[in-house]
């Protein structure tokens, strides 16, 4: 019998294991860009938890397979999607270990992301991906999130299209 998987809060220790996750799911999907500033994991409980809001990591055994947060949003999301309200709040780092995929982690993350937004008072989400990201857009648009605008942008020299997402918790 293999494992079972288990999703709970980040804790300090997870740090390496989050930023490795990070990286590797990022590279499978060609989307890693070397040098591209990652403040928020270099500050995981300051930028998520202290914020008000989540990031949680799902294990299989006691390794990390999956990660995934939200917090209240701001930032260049509210520069594309600027008719946000209040009790808005984004998704972000949404990672599955490229070994563990499409075996339903992302999808009960994502759950429980959504019921601890939701039971904090969040009344939407919203988030970015990227057009290289299918299983990603699977997965959102399986939960029924929608796509709501596609945005050309450039990064530590790079260009690359976005796409927003939103969905309603109401």
């Amino acid at each position: 019998m293999s494992p079972e998987f288990t999703i709970r809060r980040y804790r300090p220790a997870d740090h390496e294991r989050v930023l490795a996750l990070h990286e590797e799911a990022m590279r499978q999907v060609d989307s890693f860009v070397e040098g591209a500033p990652d403040a928020d994991l270099e500050a995981i409980e300051s930028t998520y938890i202290d914020a008000g809001g989540e990031f949680l990591v799902g294990e299989v055994g006691e390794q990390i397979v999956a990660m995934g947060a939200f917090r209240p949003a701001d930032g260049y999301v509210t520069e594309f999607l600027d008719d946000l309200r209040d009790g808005a709040a984004e998704l972000k780092r949404m990672r599955v270990d490229p070994a563990h995929q499409r075996q339903g982690y992302g999808s009960q993350l994502l759950d429980a992301l959504e019921r601890r937004a939701r039971a904090q008072g969040y009344t939407e989400l919203v988030l970015d991906t990227s057009p290289k990201q299918e299983g990603a857009q699977r997965l959102y648009e399986s939960h029924g999130f929608e796509q709501v605008r596609r945005e050309e942008a450039q990064l530590a020299e790079e260009e690359f299209v976005l796409l927003f997402y939103r969905k309603s918790l109401a």
